[in-house]
């Protein structure tokens, strides 16, 4: 069978394995981290809420740095590194089962993957030619999804099955080895006339300078803020909302998070059918819409089946927003912004993320999950649909095509 074209690209096709592998791997253990807190918690949601504080904490600093870490240095090696960091923090969760080690053990994982990600999408704009970059980022956001689908459902079932997390550990540890021989393997010469001597903190701030200049990234910024808020309350409280509201099992929970991914695969799909018809500024609105509408679906309409089917839909609309995310910046900045305007989308729905856990560890224990569920729901819509006739949706939803020029020197070449 022919490959998707972009996957003839030989060095993206290594890129894009690197991160199927290796990826797959952290959402399994992480959903395996995230049990294991619950259980040596006490089945108390505030650790629940603390870990996914910590965990995103952390993100961040790698966000921060990761951006202007891209500008500055050989981006492949970069990736190289933050796998090779990851591997004995993932060693060290075979010997202690203190739950503040794993805590702070998966806090620091994040860190890595916090610089790994602004820093492989930048990477795949250098390598993919700008006509087939909607293509790549389509094959990565299903990626993603296939990840959401496979990696909780997988993480639930070995914890569940193996009643530990040393099968979780031993795969996540394969994959991050397979991840630097691909990565390794990638022919790859950084962009001329990048390297600049300013130092982190200042880079980082000129790239919030950049988006706060343009409305069209401040829209996009903004609607990932409003998202990362209400979304931090969602992924701590699913668990116990399943357990103790719904009075299902830990399989339940992870098959609803891979209908989640099974519709993220479906988005990712149908955002490349609507680029090629549809501007990605439209998308991005059109999808964000429907995400607050299906969480109060899903609260007020529960049951299993009812969530499989409203999951689906909710993934569906969170990957044509995320791919169309991409595709519009990858559209839109300017090579010397690109490393930075990623990590500072990834910062801004991971920041509010951190507050959505800091509060859950403080009100999780004194106040039922349904309670604060339904009143994020309804923040979350009084936050999306007002902000509709706010002039930089407005100039979001009615941007043209124009595109900025890449330095194609550096780009992957088809194999004959």
């Amino acid at each position: 069978m022919a490959l998707p074209k972009v996957l003839r690209y030989p060095n993206f096709k290594r890129l894009y394995l690197a991160g199927l592998t290796s990826e797959l791997g952290s959402f399994i253990t992480e959903t395996a981290l995230m049990l294991t807190v619950f259980e040596l918690s006490g089945n108390n949601k505030s650790y629940l809420g603390a870990a996914r504080a910590v965990f995103l904490f952390f993100l961040t600093l790698g966000n921060i740095f990761g951006g202007a870490l891209g500008e500055k240095f050989n981006r492949r090696n970069l990736l190289l590194i933050t796998n090779y960091g990851r591997i004995p923090l993932v060693a060290s969760l075979f010997f202690i089962k203190d739950v503040y080690w794993i805590i702070a053990v998966d806090g620091l994982i994040a860190l890595f993957t916090g610089i790994y990600n602004p820093t492989r999408q930048t990477l795949v704009n250098d390598l993919v030619p700008q006509k087939d970059i909607p293509k790549a980022n389509a094959l990565f956001g299903s990626t993603f999804a296939v990840l959401h689908m496979l990696g909780p459902f997988l993480g639930a079932s070995l914890y569940s099955t193996f009643k530990g997390i040393h099968e979780v550990l031993s795969f996540d540890l394969l994959t991050y080895f397979v991840g630097i021989y691909l990565i390794g393997s990638i022919k790859y010469t950084p962009p001329k006339n990048e390297v600049s001597g300013k130092s982190i903190l200042t880079e980082s701030y000129e790239g919030f300078l950049y988006i706060s200049k343009n409305k069209d990234l401040l829209a996009i910024v903004t609607n990932a803020i409003v998202a990362g808020f209400c979304i931090g309350f969602l992924i701590p409280l699913m668990l116990p909302y399943f357990l103790d509201v719904l009075h299902l099992d830990e399989q339940a929970y992870g098959i609803t998070f891979s209908f989640f991914g099974l519709g993220g695969v479906i988005g990712g799909w149908l955002s490349q059918k609507f680029h090629e018809k549809h501007h990605p500024g439209k998308m991005i609105i059109w999808s964000l819409c429907t995400e607050p509408i299906l969480m109060l679906l899903w609260l007020y309409i529960p049951g299993f089946y009812s969530a499989l089917i409203i999951f689906l839909l909710w993934g569906i609309a969170v990957f044509v927003r995320i791919t169309s995310q991409l595709n519009y910046i990858s559209l839109k900045v300017d090579s010397r912004y690109l490393s930075r305007v990623f990590a500072l989308l990834d910062l801004s729905f991971v920041f509010p993320n951190i507050a959505s856990g800091i509060i859950i560890s403080i009100i999780g224990d004194r106040i039922d999950t349904v309670t604060i569920l339904k009143t994020i729901a309804i923040i979350f819509a009084t936050a999306v649909f007002p902000r509709l006739f706010f002039k930089d949706m407005k100039f979001l939803y009615n941007s043209n095509n124009e595109s900025v020029q890449r330095d194609i020197s550096i780009q992957d070449k088809l194999e004959g």
